[in-house]
């Protein structure tokens, strides 16, 4: 339900809102949203991954988060001139000190999302996640009908935060009491300090090619990055977060028992393997019809760049389980020493490939997140005490097995299909796609792995 609010968000909003109002959003986004992963603290992962936590050690936390969460807030009004002045357009001033709101609130649900997620009420969890989507497309689609541009943007991602918090809240059955002292927090802190370093340094590299468009390039393009960008992060969104929520609790559950704790991530870097895999190379592969099709005419250029970026998700999904194993054992130290590595190289290459634009930032961040995929599997996950070939292998089987169906739909839709109608094109080249997927039953390690995914869906679905 989620993944098609954000379909449908995608494709009706670029068709009532410009590019350069697209691109202003962003502008504001790409600098001041860090404040989230901020107001977080890395405390929401430190408090599910805790086995012992009590009462009072859950209200502190709250509550540093909700102290955090109000400096940022006080942080972000003061620095919107400033921001607005680094990219030359004063409407961010009004921008940005608008977002600040959603800062405060996200900060606010950190605690009450854990306590959801460590009671395994994955339920509320959904209901937060698609009810606050719903709701924030409503109000942005009635203020860009009005004429509102921009602002129909910035009261989407206001209607989000609030929504989702209340969500949040109502499924937790939680309340935090008053700050206490003579509670052991350190451990808390220290996890979620090498927590927050490393999703900083995600963020970085996530946002820093939007910041360097825009700075470079302008909004217009920028706004088109944007959209190819936001469509590149629908699979990531709907697939890794989800699961994710639902490894984490788990995981930190099964630490004291190697043989399921391996079992679990073995079938989990399968199931990942090909819904990102197929995902992600499929998308690259059907990137001209796809686009014309959700965006619409004028958003030309977007097809390439959101083609590249498809290529880089495919990497980025094999990695959520390295996520999984460094969390789940309190690894962040090693995995902040090795992204500090990987993520720095990326942010070099964006430097150098936004000299040939929108195109050759996405190409950079493709081969950043190829890159940072290889490291971690060469280097930290060999300390972790968890077997790496095993997973390397339930990761690149299907890459392998999908790749050459990429290349096939790719040269059909850019050399033999040109001249169809993108309604008649996707579905032709969909349909070679699954043509192509169950042609894998006639391989006897692509039947099992078929197994495997589909043994994990039944379970799921119970």
């Amino acid at each position: 339900m989620r993944a098609a609010i954000q379909f449908a968000s995608v494709a009706i909003l670029a068709r009532l809102i410009t590019q350069d109002d697209f691109g202003l959003v962003t502008m504001s986004l790409a600098i001041v949203g860090i404040a989230t992963v901020l107001g977080d603290f890395g405390l929401s992962m430190a408090s599910i991954q805790s086995q012992t936590i009590n009462q009072l050690q859950r209200s502190n936390l709250f509550w540093t988060n909700a102290l955090v969460g109000l400096v940022l807030f006080a942080v972000t009004l003061a620095a919107a001139p400033l921001i607005a002045a680094f990219y030359g357009r004063s409407e961010l001033t009004l921008i940005t000190a608008a977002l600040a709101v959603t800062f405060l609130l996200n900060a606010l649900a950190a605690q009450f999302r854990a306590e959801v997620s460590r009671q395994l009420r994955f339920r509320w969890l959904a209901a937060a996640d698609v009810g606050s989507a719903f709701l924030g497309l409503v109000a942005a689609v009635v203020l860009a009908i009005g004429g509102a541009g921009y602002w129909a943007l910035v009261a989407q991602q206001i209607a989000v935060a609030l929504v989702s918090l209340v969500v949040v809240i109502l499924g937790a059955q939680w309340l935090p009491g008053l700050p206490r002292r003579g509670q052991d927090m350190r451990s808390f802190y220290v996890f979620g300090a090498n927590t927050l370093g490393v999703q900083l340094l995600n963020y970085v590299t996530a946002n820093f090619d939007s910041i360097i468009i825009g700075r470079v390039w302008g909004a217009a393009p920028l706004g088109i990055y944007d959209r190819a960008f936001r469509l590149f992060r629908l699979p990531l969104q709907q697939i890794a977060s989800p699961m994710t929520k639902v490894a984490m609790p788990v995981l930190s559950r099964l630490q004291d028992d190697s043989a399921r704790y391996e079992a679990y991530l073995l079938r989990a870097q399968t199931l990942l393997g090909y819904c990102f895999g197929g995902a992600f190379l499929l998308l690259a592969a059907v990137s001209d019809p796809l686009i014309s099709l959700l965006l619409g005419p004028g958003w030309e250029e977007a097809k390439p760049i959101f083609a590249i970026l498809a290529i880089g998700g495919v990497f980025q999904g094999l990695g959520y389980v390295y996520y999984w194993v460094f969390l789940s054992r309190a690894l962040t130290g090693l995995q902040l020493r090795w992204s500090l590595i990987t993520r720095s190289f990326t942010l070099l290459l964006m430097v150098v490939g936004v000299i040939w634009g929108p195109v050759g930032v996405a190409a950079a961040a493709t081969t950043g997140l190829a890159l940072n995929w290889i490291v971690l599997s060469v280097f930290p996950m060999k300390k972790t005490g968890v077997a790496r070939s095993p997973l390397i292998i339930a990761a690149l089987r299907p890459v392998a097995f999908l790749a050459p169906m990429a290349a096939i739909l790719f040269v059909l839709s850019y050399r033999v299909l040109t001249d169809l109608s993108p309604w008649l094109e996707l579905p032709v080249l969909l349909a070679c796609a699954l043509t192509y997927v169950a042609a894998g039953c006639l391989i006897p390690a692509i039947r099992a792995d078929y197994a495997a995914v589909w043994g994990v869906l039944r379970h799921l679905k119970r």
